[in-house]
């Protein structure tokens, strides 16, 4: 058996190491931190919407600097809370698909992950607060899929509840 002891410390090795380091660190920082806006869409959105939010032809739409993404505030929360279904138009393409419901993610993963779809992607829109979530859900309820020639009018976000008192 050869003894590879002396060679342990060869500028090779040094090398080597260092470059696995670096891949190390590489791998770390391009996953996004747990919970952020880019982590949830990564999870949930980037396999219709894709990475690049440029969609799939003929299938699901684009995101990128759309007036779904750009747009209504309120039309945009019940549209992941509560998916859609039937034909729209997006950028001057017909897509026929179902947008999967998420009403299982809470007010603020929705509203990490849209102000990030809002703020990304070529999008410059402002961001979706929690509480605008959570007003959004409120109001609605408990709901199926909406369809999509009713989600399209579908706008605005319900005001704070007036009559609630604050100590």
């Amino acid at each position: 058996m050869k003894d590879f002891s002396n060679r342990a410390t060869g500028p090779g090795i040094v090398l080597m190491v260092m470059l696995m380091a670096g891949s190390i660190a590489i791998g770390c920082t391009s996953a996004p931190a747990p919970g952020s806006g880019a982590e949830i869409y990564t999870r949930y959105c980037a396999t219709c919407h894709q990475g690049d939010g440029n969609g799939i032809e003929n299938a699901f739409p684009p995101i990128r600097e759309t007036e779904w993404a750009n747009g209504d505030k309120g039309r945009l929360i019940r549209l992941v809370l509560y998916g859609m279904q039937g034909p729209i138009e997006v950028k001057g393409q017909s897509y026929n698909n179902v947008m999967t419901p998420h009403g299982f993610l809470t007010d603020e993963q929705v509203a990490a992950v849209l102000t990030y779809v809002r703020t990304n992607f070529g999008n410059d829109s402002d961001a979706v607060l929690a509480d605008e979530v959570a007003r959004v859900r409120a109001a609605e309820g408990d709901r199926g899929l909406y369809r999509s020639e009713r989600l399209t009018n579908r706008i605005g976000i319900p005001q704070p509840d007036s009559s609630a008192t604050t100590p």
